[in-house]
């Protein structure tokens, strides 16, 4: 589909955080918020990218976009970055968790200092931001979306990326109860799951020849990889209208890869 052909679901008037949102994946997803309309945070660690991508979003769409350094494996960074957009943005409708640590790690190396590295910036993260935005929408009397992403891995072990599966297994749980807790508040929960993406690591990988591109896309029915654009669609579609009455799912977005 053309550029011109896109269709983006409308967001005018929402306020809208993507964490890790300085590059591949989250920059995909902040982009399609701000070319459907809504005024967007970026949090991350690099105040270089972040920067870098928010003059490039903006210049496209012309929306504000609010660059927060932080890293969200700390708590305090966490509240910071709902604080920060709700000062800016006088209000918040939609959290996307999308940074995440990934590394491979054998597990006969995986000490407790490793392991803490991954639950504090996978599962921690996630969690101290989403309970930041849901504190704030109930106090404020205001509903919202969450969608964490998550990873095909999460549900298929390979060789060194214990911590990384089980990190990303433990946020699709953490997904389902928050869901089962905070629907009755008005906070809808869901998570995306992708398969391989063409996010610059991927890409370097297959050119180093440290993953086989040809063999991965002869094991994906769809024929290729996924492209960011094909990941922040459907975190729109999770946190729009048409998703109303969807809540603590994981919506596998891989071409067929996990099968």
């Amino acid at each position: 589909m053309t550029e011109a052909a896109r269709v983006e679901p409308d967001f005018a008037g929402k306020v809208a955080i993507v964490t890790g949102g300085g590059a591949g994946i989250g920059f995909a997803i902040a982009r399609a918020f701000a070319r459907s309309g809504a005024r967007v945070a970026i949090a991350g660690r690099t105040k270089e990218r972040l920067t870098h991508a928010a003059n490039s979003i903006g210049e496209e769409s012309g929306a504000p976009v609010l660059v927060v350094p932080a890293d969200v494996g700390k708590h305090a960074d966490c509240e910071r970055i709902v604080a920060a957009t709700v000062e800016r943005f006088d209000g918040l409708d939609i959290l996307v968790n999308n940074a995440a640590l990934f590394a491979l790690v054998p597990l006969m190396e995986a000490d407790h200092t490793e392991a803490a590295r991954f639950i504090n910036t996978n599962v921690m993260g996630p969690l101290q931001c989403s309970r930041a935005f849901a504190h704030w929408a109930v106090k404020h009397e205001r509903g919202g979306a969450i969608v964490n992403v998550s990873s095909i891995a999460g549900a298929r072990p390979a060789p060194g990326c214990g911590l990384y599966s089980a990190s990303k297994a433990a946020l699709e749980s953490l997904t389902r109860s928050m869901a089962v807790e905070w629907a009755p508040l008005g906070m809808r929960v869901n998570a995306v799951a992708p398969g391989h993406v063409n996010t610059e690591g991927v890409l370097e990988d297959f050119r180093a020849g440290r993953l086989d591109e040809a063999a991965m896309i002869r094991s994906i029915p769809a024929g290729r990889i996924a492209d960011v654009d094909d990941i922040a669609d459907a975190v729109l579609f999770l946190c729009g209208d048409h998703a109303r009455h969807i809540v603590g799912q994981v919506l596998t977005v891989d071409g067929g890869e996990g099968f």
